[in-house]
């Protein structure tokens, strides 16, 4: 029989992501009942070729309220309107899939920690810079669940409690995640759905991130510091954690190294110079991973094409949760009360100054993020709303895709209902409220450098080059 307690915790439970997605999905639909309906004059602008909405000019129009049917169909709907983005993230899922299985990352991570023992803050450093450019330039994010107990036990070896080993992996990850000066998951999908130019403005996020790293080093740093001042005896801990089995680097892990580091310098390279799409994006991983599963399993394909449909298969809750998402913003525009939205929350934001305006568009990120925690599914339920809200209240594009971003990557470190954080808590054996004390630090420091990066896109005009 359940006790008085459990059935507290049962009622109290917060719902699951794809949950909560679908209750936002009914409320919306709900919504199309009660909102007017509304629409604004867009323009094409011939200079930049985008659409964009004329201020003044929103009006209200015949209502469209979502039926039965029209409710029911509305994943099915997403996951086509969301289809490029799903096949991206399951193509991208599946070379990584190659790769995780190599070994070669854990491999090269052992023989830097040995190379470093003894500067502590140094292999600190280097091991988040590492983690933040895996998140800035290819979106890393579940791929890097597999490193966290074995930082755990790096952190413990080097006398550190097991956040610092957390936050090497997912704050240094999230540095450059949530700067995202290449990632395709936040920066490219949230500036298609603005009409930008894809991982346009890359100078200011390069800086966004640079800070965001200083910062969350400094913090960690000074943490393990304080932990280790108290002279704990970690044998124990060390007991509780069973890391992959040590190995010298190899040759081939070299090898396999050595084209991931091209497979990035490539893909900088084909973003900036030729504009690369998600067609080229996906060939290129595609190819990667074709290349290191030719070599790491001696052309057995069978084998290969089982870690790729593995590590694809690993990504498809987060294409469901983006199908889902989208289904949100099928039924505000079908409903026809996405303009009404977006004009009623012009109207307190233009009465802002542009910068206060920037910032209020990054505290609400934050805030939604709590209940979209998917970066992906984020931008394509918020990015339609932030675009033509930008135009209105004089803020550019390029500023509401940087707050948007901001808003949804940093605050997922103190996210409980993010996916990434929460299992590598769990795999590092640390509860939530402990980790919340220390990585809210770091969050509020962040936004402190948010509101200056945000105050200097403002202030130059910050566009799409």
């Amino acid at each position: 029989m359940e006790t008085l307690n459990e059935k507290k915790k049962r009622k109290l439970a917060f719902p699951e992501t794809a949950l909560l997605l679908l209750i936002i999905v009914a409320f919306v639909a709900a919504l199309t009942y009660v909102m007017p309906a509304g629409a604004f004059e867009r323009v094409l602008d011939e200079e930049t070729g985008r659409e964009l909405v004329q201020s003044g000019t929103y009006a209200v129009t015949e209502s469209n309220p979502t039926s039965l049917v029209e409710l029911f169909s509305a994943v099915f709907r997403g996951l086509v309107k969301a289809s490029d983005i799903i096949a991206l993230i399951f193509v991208i899922g599946g070379a990584f899939g190659i790769v995780a299985r190599t070994g070669a990352i854990a491999a090269g991570l052992g023989s830097l920690v040995k190379k470093l023992q003894g500067r502590e803050s140094v292999m600190v450093a280097i091991i988040m810079t590492a983690f933040a450019i895996c998140g800035a330039t290819f979106g890393m994010a579940e791929e890097s669940l597999p490193f966290v107990v074995i930082l755990v036990t790096v952190a413990l070896k080097m006398g550190f409690d097991p956040i610092v080993g957390v936050a090497m992996v997912v704050i240094g990850l999230y540095c450059g995640y949530s700067a995202g000066p290449l990632n395709p998951f936040n920066t490219g999908i949230a500036q298609g759905i603005a009409e930008l130019p894809m991982f346009s403005g890359m100078g200011l996020r390069v800086v966004l991130m640079a800070g965001a790293l200083v910062i969350a080093i400094t913090i960690t740093v000074l943490h393990g510091k304080k932990y280790k001042k108290l002279g704990i005896d970690n044998t124990k801990l060390l007991e509780e954690f069973k890391a992959e089995e040590e190995r010298p680097i190899t040759g081939t892990d070299k090898i396999i190294l050595a084209i991931l580091a091209a497979t990035i310098v490539v893909l900088i390279y084909g973003v900036v110079s030729y504009g690369w799409y998600f067609n080229e994006i996906t060939a290129l991983f595609f190819g990667m991973g074709l290349l290191i599963g030719l070599i790491y399993r001696k052309g057995n394909l069978n084998q290969i094409s089982r870690d790729f449909v593995e590590g694809a298969g690993e990504m498809t809750t987060a294409a469901i949760f983006v199908g889902l998402s989208r289904a949100i913003l099928v039924v505000m525009e079908d409903g026809m009360i996405m303009d009404t939205f977006v004009y009623w929350l012009s109207l307190p934001l233009s009465q802002l100054n542009s910068v206060f305006a920037a910032w209020g568009m990054y505290l609400s990120q934050g805030l939604i993020n709590f209940f979209i925690p998917s970066s992906t599914g984020q931008a394509v339920v918020v990015m339609p709303i932030l675009s033509p809200l930008s135009d209105l209240i004089g803020v550019t594009r390029q500023t509401a895709v940087l707050a948007y971003q901001c808003g949804d990557g940093f605050w997922n470190m103190i996210t409980p209902t993010h996916s990434v954080l929460m299992a590598s808590l769990g795999l590092a054996k640390v509860p939530f409220g402990k980790w919340f004390k220390f990585a809210v630090k770091i969050v509020a420091a962040w936004t402190v450098w948010v509101f200056i990066v945000l105050a200097i896109a403002t202030a130059t005009n910050y566009g799409p080059f």
